[in-house]
């Protein structure tokens, strides 16, 4: 019942020449004998729901238990998350990336990390949701853009290349995407920075543009003008739909990890993945393969020598200062 419902608000509407796709986030929850009442059973069943909001929305949850303890220990880490930049106890980390024809460095993706006190070191999981629910990701995010872009000013300082300089990725969540300044706060960075066109680029979500398609268009292609370079991430999952890569005005195509994977494991995921690829480039499309480790799926990706194709490496995430000596 829960899945044709989600299913059944998923269906594109068209409201006047725009098309809108609303999604859902549902909790269920069963009577185990803990509930005593009818407002019992809706708290429970709300607390499904928010579980299924925090991990990306789209989502059906049932409830267990733990979910209470769980509320329970969420506002004092979201007091101590308010906390932690002031305390300087969130750091960005740089993930190599590398072109698979030439095995060459061609950037970094910007990882966060909160080494909390006494829960030691929390990746993004773990506080993100929180961060986003509560608004703090909008001041997170505006952080880590600039320390993004302010590391990658001083590779092109120590590492310069004429052509194909050092970049750095960053995820945007929805808040940050759909704010009012986002534009005009992309645009300043680039200019105090004086980076080259493409160095940031811009990491979103299938899902994420398709809350607001016409909104996100306008906005992706404001920010593509000012000089960021725009990447589809996770593709593979979610929507999912070839449409998508030229619907938007992403330069780079993200494939998720989990279909590279299946690549070697899965007789008809090897068929999918190549499809994938050949078609972003068809379409003038860099392809990004997250996991790419193994010769035969580096193949996949990579056919000729000419391919645009990158992959996350294996190597541990870098910190600042340290990103070009990995």
């Amino acid at each position: 019942m829960a899945e044709r419902v989600r299913r059944a608000l998923r269906t594109p509407m068209k409201i006047s020449t725009k098309e809108i796709i609303l999604t859902a986030s549902i909790g269920i929850v069963v009577h185990d004998g803990s509930q005593t009442n009818a407002q019992d059973m809706l708290r429970d069943g709300e607390l499904a729901m928010l579980r299924a909001k925090r991990r990306g929305a789209d989502r059906i949850e049932i409830f267990n238990p733990a979910m209470r303890t769980e509320e329970e220990n969420r506002l004092p880490l979201e007091s101590e998350l308010r906390m932690a930049l002031q305390r300087q106890q969130i750091s960005v980390l740089y993930q190599p990336i590398t072109r698979l024809a030439s095995n060459q460095l061609a950037g970094f993706e910007a990882l966060m990390r909160w080494d909390h006190p006494t829960r030691g070191r929390l990746s993004p999981q773990d506080f993100i949701p929180l961060a986003e629910e509560s608004g703090l990701i909008v001041e997170l995010g505006s952080y880590v853009l600039g320390q993004a872009l302010d590391e990658a000013a001083t590779w092109h300082r120590v590492l310069p290349r004429d052509r194909d300089p050092l970049f750095v990725s960053v995820n945007v969540s929805s808040r940050q995407l759909f704010r009012q300044d986002m534009v005009q706060e992309i645009r300043l960075l680039l200019a105090r920075e004086q980076v080259a066109r493409g160095t940031l680029k811009l990491e979103v979500t299938e899902s994420l543009v398709m809350e607001n398609p016409e909104r996100a268009v306008e906005i992706l292609t404001w920010l593509k003008t000012y000089g960021a370079s725009l990447a589809l991430d996770d593709f593979g999952t979610g929507y999912s739909s070839l449409s998508y890569l030229h619907r938007f005005p992403f330069d780079i195509i993200k494939v998720d990890k989990s279909l590279v994977h299946d690549s070697a494991v899965d007789d008809q995921a090897p068929l999918i993945l190549r499809s994938v690829v050949t078609l972003a480039h068809e379409l003038g499309k860099e392809v990004v393969a997250e996991g790419a480790r193994t010769r035969p799926t580096r193949a996949i990706c990579a056919p000729s020598a000419a391919s645009s194709v990158r992959a996350s490496t294996m190597a541990s995430p870098c910190r600042r200062g340290m990103s070009v000596r990995c």
